[in-house]
């Protein structure tokens, strides 16, 4: 059972009180003893109530969803997505289960992305023509896409088990402050926790019987409306100061080159054209130095290899989970799984898998018999992370190599 925890800082003050001193009893006499109040007995102090003990957690991962968008032509799956996640439901168990969102929850809006990368008209009718077409058809301008989920797709998540969902990536501001507000509304309203915008940090208490853990999810991203994984110092900075509020503290990013040439997690920063995107190494062992408990990583479209640094999980990227219009599937960017870690009352971790599956173009993910996931982050484990890939057994379970 997951319980919203809220966190507040309450300043109490003593006041001390300074009087005369109480007037001297009387000493007892034979007349006297019999006149006096008999002594008060004191009430017995209440039993200490016993302190909760953590409680194991279990939290399931995925990379990049994005249900459908209506800036692309036959972008909408039919009957508003119902069945695109039955296949994987299975898989997406636990106390939280985290997905990456891309993209935005809205029904209208202007992408001023695209309208920026179009340029902007001097004539004033063809320029709100463009807006409008811009509203409708965002991804027809070469090198620009924004996505806009229609909000009636929004309820599948519920139905497929997500609990929580990062809004830490470059496609959250596809439409602007207007849609990232519409965003966070409509998955308030469907009672999913949402973290990553600068400020938000998802806190929730896990409770299993008389034992509690108090759960903590950090986004990270680079851009300027997420916390910033392009400042390492910085990053390190802010996991550490929400370690102590928590039981379990796990940290998500946003980050990396994208593409089927972005297997490999390089040992110098990464970058997208032009744009800085992390130096993930680095910036993933430096946030659990600080304290962190694992570090899930999504944004190159691909699975990347797992290490396990100072016996925490770090997965780097996810790849694509659902993903039904914009994004190329084709070869390892059709690949994708679910992480699951389950956690002790102790922090440390009990168990992780990787449960493989598939996607193909305009249908959700679906199990993968041929587990072509498992392979792919074996070898791409082994291959980057000398001594701290993570071991991958045929039925998908993780663990350290030493």
């Amino acid at each position: 059972m997951i319980r919203r925890a809220g966190l507040a800082l309450v300043l109490v003050g003593l006041a001390a009180c300074a009087g005369n001193p109480p007037p001297q009893a009387a000493t007892p006499t034979a007349d006297t003893v019999s006149a006096q109040p008999a002594p008060a007995v004191a009430a017995p102090e209440p039993a200490p109530q016993p302190v909760p003990h953590p409680a194991p957690v279990r939290l399931a991962f995925v990379g990049d969803i994005n249900l459908g968008t209506t800036t692309l032509p036959d972008g909408v799956p039919p009957d508003t997505g119902r069945g695109l996640l039955d296949a994987a439901r299975p898989a997406l168990v636990g106390d939280l289960v985290v997905g990456n969102f891309e993209g935005v929850l809205a029904d209208t809006g202007t992408s001023e992305k695209c309208e920026r990368m179009r340029g902007r008209d001097t004539q004033p009718h063809r320029h709100h023509m463009r807006r409008r077409q811009i509203a409708d058809t965002a991804a027809a301008s070469p090198g620009c896409y924004a996505f806009r989920t229609p909000t009636a797709l929004a309820p599948r998540l519920v139905e497929a088990g997500f609990t929580h969902l990062n809004l830490a990536n470059n496609h959250a501001n596809d439409f602007g402050p207007a849609g990232r507000a519409s965003t966070e509304r409509i998955l308030d309203s469907l009672g999913l926790r949402f973290y990553g915008p600068l400020g938000m940090i998802a806190i929730d208490t896990v409770r299993r019987g008389d034992s509690l853990t108090t759960v903590g999810l950090i986004g990270f991203a680079t851009y300027p409306y997420a916390y910033d994984l392009l400042d390492i110092g910085r990053s390190a900075a802010v996991v550490d100061s929400i370690r102590p509020l928590v039981d379990l503290l796990i940290v998500t990013f946003h980050g990396g080159a994208e593409g089927v040439r972005a297997l490999h997690v390089p040992e110098t920063a990464e970058s997208l054209g032009r744009e800085p995107r992390g130096e993930l190494r680095r910036w993933a062992r430096s946030v659990i130095d600080a304290g962190a408990d694992a570090v899930v990583g999504h944004g190159p479209h691909v699975l990347r290899g797992i290490e396990f640094y100072r016996g925490r999980p770090v997965a780097y990227s996810l790849g694509n989970f659902v993903t039904y219009r914009g994004f190329n599937l084709e070869g390892p960017l059709g690949v994708t799984g679910v992480l699951q870690l389950e956690f002790g009352p102790d922090r440390r971790l009990r168990r992780a898998r990787l449960v493989p599956m598939v996607q193909r173009p305009r249908e959700g993910p679906a199990p993968d018999p041929a587990g072509e996931a498992l392979d792919l982050v074996r070898r791409l484990s082994d291959e980057d992370f000398d001594g701290t890939g993570a071991r991958v057994s045929e039925y998908g379970e993780l663990g350290a190599t030493h």
